[in-house]
């Protein structure tokens, strides 16, 4: 299991929709124990991604991430689709988005085409089925406990290196 940051990941999951672009689905929870949000992000027809991630600060996510299966169970896609709503991996080039603007195109028409598969500033390449029910998040978290343990300590030593452990003083 190879851990990257969570732009690597994000990356790798962009990567793969281009082969398979249908199917994704996704599962988002709080890791309440390392402070974490946690972005469970799949396919059944690549496996299971999971993404540590936490706010620095309010302009920039720092996280780790990995692969963490190649298939994925039928019971889990089922308890993830019963709660599900739709989520989306955005890309954004804020120069194409500011020369749009200028030339008189609404930022809501922007993001909608976006929306549409139609690049003018904003692209989501992976789109899905997402469910936050806690129920989804638990049989995700508990199936893949013991492959997790590698990435939470990278997760850790990340929020140790900037503090966020620290009491105050």
């Amino acid at each position: 299991m190879q851990i990257k940051s969570r732009n690597e990941i994000l990356t790798d999951i962009i990567k793969d929709s281009k082969k398979h672009p249908k199917g994704w689905m996704a599962t988002f929870g709080k890791d309440r124990n390392l402070l974490s949000n946690d972005c469970y992000i799949f396919n059944p027809n690549i496996g299971i991604y999971l993404i540590k991630e936490y706010y620095k600060n309010p302009y920039h996510v720092k996280g780790v991430g990995s692969k963490i299966a190649r298939n994925i169970d039928e019971d889990i896609e089922k308890t993830i689709r019963k709660d599900s709503g739709d989520f989306g991996v955005v890309q954004g080039d804020i120069q194409k988005i500011i020369r749009n603007i200028d030339k008189g195109i609404h930022p809501q028409k922007i993001f909608e085409e976006g929306l549409k598969g139609n690049d003018l500033g904003i692209k989501v390449p992976v789109k899905g089925k997402a469910s936050t029910s806690q129920e989804a998040f638990s049989c995700l978290n508990t199936s893949f406990s013991t492959k997790q343990k590698k990435l939470d300590s990278k997760f850790e030593k990340i929020m140790n290196d900037d503090g966020v452990y620290d009491s105050y003083d």
